[in-house]
């Protein structure tokens, strides 16, 4: 019988050999031909976003498996959302994709990178296949599914099991709060909360929009948080006045502000502050997404693979934070994962100890017999010899036992050393940065905090390279890397009592300089700091000049509060950046007064895009020969705020906000054109101006056709008006642009002629049809003495068959001089201040010379 089971585990095992060699051999048929393929991978954030380290961890470790190519691009969303950053990510990936390797496929990481696909799915994209992981927004995903290249995998933050698990541990609950805000992320994570409103009819459901209120206002909001709360935090990044901060920030906000536990959703914050709950796993949904991939590469279709709805999660509870507010143990999930507890010894060494015990019990036992067989040693002497016979091998097995015992507790010894320099690595690598080796975002909080903790003076300095994207862009995220490193070796050269320098993320570095008041004191610091830079970097024989655009605050001058003081620093930062870049600048609070003028200016036009706030006034242009209106420029008002053009305008050009503007503008001018045709007026040009920042509206030209076909209006009644300014950007890219605008058969005109130092040269060669003459020059050289210039100039416009409009004209004399020398047409108050609809409706066939003759 032993001889045939021997033989039938001889033959089992041949089994599963040949089963093993016949799946290596599948695998390597299947997948060897995947050998060298090329992935792409686009993330919604950065390398430092919490988050995105798991998911390329998960996907590298079933790629790298198969020899598969994985790059990597960020699109960074947190700290740029605007259409300027979106538009030059889109030129780099298409000069990536169309000078570099070919990708067989493309994972997109969030809901950012999802649209992106979406938008480019006929551009970047076409023909490939996209997998997306880490959605928030059901719908953009189902959408996304139509497609036949897009399927993947939904992120659902189980928000129902930690309002489920939040409940059992406060019994108490009448209400369930969720922070969230207006980024793409904070929408889909308002939809899933809300959609879970049906599901505990017992709780009110409500929200904290972070977006709505300041950083400062939250916090006194978080405080009135009552114990008969439950509060999820979910998204938390733009406040109201669009300053942004990371997951770090937000966490020592809830920590220092709120009176009852915080439940989480997604990974950060766990062991900082928050209770915990059940979280997304990264790691195992970037392997799902990979996978899916693979079966695409192996052949399967993916129209064939449908979305995975169920996410992998596990629950995480801090149990600091169960102590500190006496939440009972045992209402925690049996599997849940608790950190920072400290394990039990005897649960530690529990199977040693037992065997000790077992061991005591036995000498025990061996020791009463032995008592009682001296006792009767006389009566029963042949049964004790045969007991000592019996309690000699007894004491040979003990003593084996006792030298195993022994080993085993020197290994249980050795194994605590070996925990405890592991434990000392984690909390090593918990406070420096991974890349670079300094001090991270975390040391560097708690020493400023102590600092103003023991009422120290000094000064916070943000570091930000200047123009690092384009070393990225350019070289790589590689290169980019070791430049990062070889920047951190200058730094700590310098490091002493007085300089504590930290990675503050991407291409930032925060430095503390202590025990300082003085800005001459903080001025040498800052020098010793750029004299670091004056040599170059040479990397793979590539040299790099680096430089640094500084922002400088000062504690306790400034403030006391640590957020504050790095938002300070921020805001000098991104002010030495609009001053020219490669200076340090100190904060002052006329920065802040700057930052939260344009916020509010920003909040009032995004209102007024929203909420019909803006409105239109028309001025005439006015034939000099025949006094009659021939066309009329349209001027962009606030209808309930008294705020300069010039100063909205140029806000408006800084935060992107004069794209959706300008096509306000475009299609509000066509429609207006249609009422007055409807009215039976008859139709004459009307001039939109033209922002420089509007080249980067790419799709602005179809949007301006659409309209026109749509109202039924002919280009010849729409004129363009530009500046100088508009030539400075990309001149082939503007020459390019303005020619598609002439040949759609829109006027240009070119606007405030006179305040360039090279108007002339530009007449030769760019498409406009008139220029108009700026009132500072009108002004100048209108005078008797001056005539000249002007008729000179309004000759040569003539000579290259262009017509000529003054503007600003105020005074009779102004006008005949401009009659004398032959100008075309008149704007000015001398006819008509820019004017409502309603006046404008009122003139619009008068004959005006009865008006200044």
């Amino acid at each position: 019988m032993i001889k045939m089971a021997k033989a039938n585990k001889n033959k089992i095992n041949m089994v599963i050999f040949l089963i093993v060699l016949f799946s290596i051999s599948f695998s390597s048929r299947v997948y060897g031909e995947e050998a060298n393929k090329n992935v792409l991978f686009i993330s919604s954030y950065n390398q430092n976003f919490i988050s995105v380290p798991d998911q390329i961890e998960g996907i590298q470790s079933v790629l790298n498996s198969y020899k598969i190519n994985l790059d990597i691009e960020y699109m960074d969303t947190k700290r740029f959302s605007n259409d300027e950053h979106l538009y030059n990510f889109h030129q780099s990936i298409k000069y990536k994709m169309n000078n570099l390797k070919t990708y067989d496929a493309v994972i997109v990481g969030d809901d950012s990178a999802l649209q992106f696909a979406i938008d480019n799915r006929d551009g970047l994209f076409k023909n490939l296949p996209v997998v997306f992981l880490g959605i928030n927004n059901i719908n953009r995903a189902r959408f996304a599914k139509k497609y036949k290249n897009m399927t993947g995998i939904i992120e659902e933050t189980s928000l129902k099991e930690n309002i489920q698990i939040a409940m059992s541990l406060n019994e108490g609950a009448k209400k369930v709060v969720a922070i969230v805000d207006n980024t793409l992320t904070g929408v889909g994570d308002k939809e899933q909360f809300y959609s879970y409103k049906n599901d505990f009819k017992e709780l009110k459901f409500e929200d904290i929009n972070v977006s709505e209120h300041t950083f400062k206002e939250l916090e006194q909001i978080l405080e009135n948080v009552d114990k008969e709360t439950i509060l999820l935090y979910l998204s938390m990044f733009v406040d109201k006045t669009g300053q942004s901060i990371t997951i770090d920030d937000a966490v020592d906000i809830l920590r220092e502000h709120t009176n009852v536990p915080v439940y989480r959703a997604s990974i950060g914050g766990i062991g900082q502050g928050l209770l915990g709950g059940k979280l997304v796993s990264y790691t195992k949904m970037g392997k799902m997404a990979a996978d899916m991939v693979l079966n695409i590469l192996s052949g399967i279709s993916i129209e064939s693979i449908n979305i995975i709805y169920e996410t992998p999660n596990v629950y995480i509870f801090d149990y600091n934070i169960i102590k500190k507010y006496d939440i009972d143990e045992n209402l925690i999930p049996r599997d849940a994962i608790i950190i920072n507890k400290k394990a039990n010894p005897f649960e530690q060494n529990k199977e040693a100890l037992l065997i000790l015990m077992l061991v005591i019990l036995f000498l025990v036992i061996v020791l009463s017999i032995t008592i009682i067989d001296n006792i009767n040693r006389r009566s029963i002497q042949k049964a004790l010899t045969d007991s000592n016979i019996k309690l000699s091998q007894t004491y040979i097995e003990l003593a084996a036992s006792d030298e195993e015992l022994r080993v085993q507790y020197d290994t249980i010894q050795e194994n605590m050393v070996e925990m405890k320099d592991q434990n000392d690595r984690i909390e090593y690598l918990a406070h420096h940065d991974y890349l670079t080796d300094l001090p991270n975002r975390i040391q560097f909080s708690n020493k400023l905090r102590d600092e103003l903790r023991n009422k120290k003076s000094g000064a916070v300095l943000l570091l930000d390279i200047d123009n690092f994207k384009g070393i990225n862009d350019t070289l790589g995220h590689t290169y980019g890397d070791e430049v990062l490193k070889q920047i951190s070796i200058r730094l700590k050269s310098i490091i002493n009592d007085h300089l504590f320098v930290s990675r503050f993320g991407g291409d930032e570095f925060l430095i503390l300089i202590l025990n300082v008041e003085e800005v001459n004191d903080i001025n040498e610091y800052v020098n010793q700091i750029i004299d670091l830079f004056n040599d170059s970097f040479k990397i793979d024989n590539i040299e790099n000049y680096i430089q640094f655009s500084i922002g400088i605050t000062r504690f306790p001058i400034d403030s006391d509060n640590m957020n504050q003081l790095i938002a300070n620093a921020d805001t000098a930062m991104y002010k030495a950046k609009n001053s020219g870049k490669n200076i340090s600048m100190i904060f002052s609070n006329d920065m802040k007064d700057e930052l939260t003028f344009k916020a509010e200016i920003e909040f009032i036009l995004r209102d007024a895009l929203k909420n019909e706030g803006f409105t239109l006034l028309y001025q005439p242009q006015v034939d000099v020969e025949t006094f009659q209106v021939v066309g009329f420029e349209a001027l962009i008002r606030l209808k309930n705020y008294e705020i300069y053009p010039s100063t909205f305008i140029n806000i408006a050009e800084e935060n992107g906000l004069i794209l959706d503007i300008g096509r306000w503008v475009t299609k509000e001018v066509i429609e207006q054109l249609v009422i007055w045709r409807n009215k039976g007026f008859e139709l004459k040009p009307v001039s939109i101006n033209f922002s420089s920042k509007q080249l980067r509206d790419t799709s602005y030209l179809k949007f301006l056709s659409e309209v026109l076909n749509k109202n039924g209006i002919e280009a010849k009644y729409i004129e363009i008006e530009i500046t100088e300014s508009i030539l400075f950007e990309k001149t082939d890219k503007s020459l390019k642009f303005l020619n598609k605008l002439k040949d759609m058969g829109i006027a240009i005109s070119l606007d405030d002629f006179g305040t360039g130092f090279s108007s002339l040269s530009y007449l030769t060669y760019i498409p406009v049809n008139k220029i108009k003459l700026d009132k500072s020059l009108c002004d100048k050289f209108l005078e008797l003495e001056n005539v000249n210039v002007i008729d000179n100039l309004i000759n040569l416009a003539h000579g290259l068959n262009l017509e000529v409009t003054a503007e600003g004209i105020e005074r009779l004399e102004q006008y005949k001089r401009l009659r004398m020398v032959g100008c075309n047409y008149i704007q000015g108050y001398l006819f008509s201040k820019p004017m409502c609809v309603e006046d404008v409706e009122k003139m619009y066939n008068s004959n005006l010379k009865e008006k200044i003759l």
